[in-house]
């Protein structure tokens, strides 16, 4: 007997269907709507409940998710008109290493302690703004319209302002109004109307700002400047910042820092304890065995050495290809060092052919 009628248990389930999410009872329902498993995909439990159980303390998340709910406000905090600012979230950190699921992880908390919260504030309405799709993908709106160039940092903001008028509409905000703040050329005059218009609904706005490859530290630090901008009451932006190895997380958020409205969360790199934690991120597809047994915790610790994963993304796109691999094994096989090698070989020696390549001049160029 094989193992080929259960799903992959390091899938991620894509948060979109008909209904905007799925079902959260961890079945396939991708026939009547709801997404399909992927390889990889950013997180999102506060609108796809299956992702709350394969949320994993990778990189020290479980540490800067304890920081966030330490520095949270209170909701009065965050309605109250008189507290002169909001909240900047940042979260840094090398590309890959799951900032954008941290994001939506913070969200969701920050959602829970809203909805009990709610009752004696008048149950505000919420609003969530994610300006580059739940997957956060900064080039939505950074690149410029020819398709290549870098947008200029007014365009962006410009971007991110039309993307928060989107959601402000949909929730019948005043077209006047809206359109007004969009055409407005101060953004710190643009945001605080947008302050008036959430105290007027009582309402709070997430905004999710995605990592934006700046040409220098100089322009992000510049970026970021302006990020404080929105943050007038009832409005808590995240911003998400990738940043090299040879940076450390203080020089990334060097230009907010002092302010009062910032709270900075830093993911740091992967240690041999991780990859045994993410083992355990599997889950059992439509709700019975998925086919694989607990691999040695030595075996997967001592990979670590061997392997030296660049970052989460890699971790789970190789646990996904070894447990594809194993789907028709006659029996149930441990995801073990064995088991994981060809699949991190496999993406080491196409990632050094590219490395490989020389690099063309553009066209025109």
């Amino acid at each position: 007997m094989t193992n080929s009628d259960w799903a992959n248990p390091y899938g991620v389930r894509k948060p979109y269907g008909s209904n905007g999410a799925g079902t959260g009872d961890g079945r396939d329902n991708s026939a009547n709507g709801s997404a399909a498993l992927s390889a990889d995909h950013p997180l999102v439990p506060w609108k796809q409940p299956d992702h709350m159980n394969q949320w994993v303390d990778v990189d020290h998340s479980r540490d800067e998710l304890d920081r966030f709910e330490e520095d949270w406000p209170t909701l009065g905090e965050l309605l109250d008109s008189s507290s002169g600012h909001g909240r900047v979230v940042v979260v840094s950190g090398q590309p890959g290493m799951g900032k954008t699921s941290l994001i939506h992880r913070c969200i969701h908390e920050a959602r829970r302690r809203v909805a009990a919260a709610a009752p004696a504030a008048g149950n505000p309405l919420v609003l969530f703004a994610p300006t580059a799709g739940l997957d956060n993908d900064g080039r939505r709106i950074s690149v410029d319209p020819d398709g290549r160039s870098f947008a200029p940092t007014r365009l962006i903001n410009a971007r991110i302002r039309r993307e928060i008028a989107k959601k402000l509409l949909l929730h019948e905000f005043s077209e006047s109004r809206v359109q007004a703040i969009i055409a407005e050329e101060d953004p710190f005059q643009a945001y605080s109307e947008m302050s008036d218009l959430l105290i007027q609904h009582n309402a709070l706005l997430f905004v999710v700002i995605p990592h934006i490859r700046w040409n220098d530290a100089h322009l992000r630090a510049a970026f970021l400047r302006t990020c404080l901008s929105p943050a007038h009451p009832r409005i808590v932006l995240f911003v998400e910042v990738s940043h090299g190895a040879a940076e450390t997380p203080r020089e990334v958020t060097a230009a907010l820092s002092g302010s009062a409205a910032v709270t900075h969360l830093a993911l740091r790199e992967l240690d041999s304890e991780d990859i045994w934690r993410f083992s355990h991120s599997a889950r059992a597809a439509d709700g019975g065995p998925h086919g694989l047994v607990e691999p040695d915790r030595s075996s997967l610790m001592a990979a670590h050495d061997e392997w030296k994963p660049s970052d989460v993304r890699e971790l789970r796109k190789v646990f996904h290809s070894a447990a594809n691999a194993l789907r028709s094994a006659p029996h149930p096989w441990p995801i073990d060092a064995d088991a994981l090698r060809p699949h991190w070989e496999s993406r080491r020696a196409r990632r050094d052919a590219l490395l490989r390549e020389p690099i063309l001049p553009r066209p025109g160029g």
